[in-house]
This record gives C-alpha cells, structure tokens and sequence, in this order.
C-alpha cells in the first residue's frame, strides 16, 4: 500500500514496518539506550562516546529494518558525528578546531545518508538535515542545560523510541490478528 505525497511515494508504516521489526528495532534500541547508561552513565567511558553509541544504537535498529525499515538517516548523520567526537576526544589534538571537526563528522554522515539511496536504501534526506540541524542545537544548548551533558538524557530518549517501536510492534501485530480472523 502506497500513497501519493508532496514529498513523493510513501509507504504506508505497516508496509515498510513490519510489527517484527518494529519489536525488534524497538529491543535493539533499547539496548543501546542500557548500554549508554552503563558505559557512559555509570561506567567508565567518557560522555564523549555518546553520539557515538546513539548512533550505532540507530545503525543496528535500521540494519535489521532493511533498506526500507527506518532509522538509516538518524543512524548515518550520528554515526559520523559521533566517530568523529570520540577521534577528537581520544586523540585531545591542539591545533584542530572541536567545532569544525564535528561538522566534519555530522556532513560525513549526511554524505553517506545520501549516497544510501543509489543502492535503494529508503533514506528521508529531510531526515538527514533534521538530524545535523537537531545535533547542531542541542550541542549549541548543551552549555546552557544540564542534561544535555549527561548521557541518562539520551538513554531516556533512545529507551522511550524503543518503548514506542515495541508498543507500535504489538498494536500492529494484534491489529493483523483481528483482520486475519474477521476474514
């Protein structure tokens, strides 16, 4: 089932979600968020690491989705961002501006969710840019607002997506039971 929009064809969210995988992008997702918490909130990796674990968080929720499944923009622009913020945070080089590698990092990753597409990945480019524009803000806001300098913030954020995919698996699994039976 498809439908016509001004942005082009888009499926509709049962056809390009399956409820399996909708549960399982949701466990994944939820194991990415108690990694953080344990690495990074309560563990021994610097806050540092978290774009990075987000990132690989989305990368393994979009993997099991398929080409068309979801995530792959969040998955790629945080990707590169977070590789890039860990390269930095590791390596504590003098003579290279945080801010300009970053950028370099998030424009990585926006250039690898755009070339997703020539190998028919589903990948929303509206996606891409909002993940560098939301990135770019909240990194702007993190000195003004605590919890955004603590990793428990996105491990509640990724854990609540994940609650999300798993309840919107289940409704959608239950719904295709009815529809079986009513027919």
């Amino acid at each position: 089932m498809t439908r016509a929009s001004g942005l082009g064809v888009v499926r509709a969210v049962d056809e390009a979600r399956a409820p399996r995988v909708r549960v399982r992008q949701g466990l994944l997702l939820l194991t990415g968020a108690l990694a953080l918490e344990l690495l990074v909130g309560q563990g021994s990796l610097h806050f540092y690491w978290t774009p990075l674990i987000v990132g690989l968080s989305y990368l393994a929720a979009a993997a099991v989705g398929g080409r068309t499944g979801g995530y792959w923009a969040t998955a790629c622009v945080l990707t590169g961002w977070g590789l890039a913020v860990v390269a930095i945070g590791s390596a504590h080089p003098q003579d290279i501006d945080l801010a300009g590698a970053y950028l370099f990092g998030a424009g990585a990753g926006a250039l690898a969710g755009s070339l997703l597409p020539r190998a028919r990945f589903d990948v929303s480019q509206v996606g891409v840019a909002a993940t560098v524009a939301a990135s770019g803000l909240i990194l702007g806001l993190s000195p003004r607002a605590s919890t955004l300098d603590d990793a428990r913030t996105y491990a509640l954020a990724i854990g609540a997506v994940g609650v999300i995919n798993i309840a919107w698996g289940a409704f959608g699994a239950r719904r295709r039971q009815t529809e079986v039976a009513q027919t």
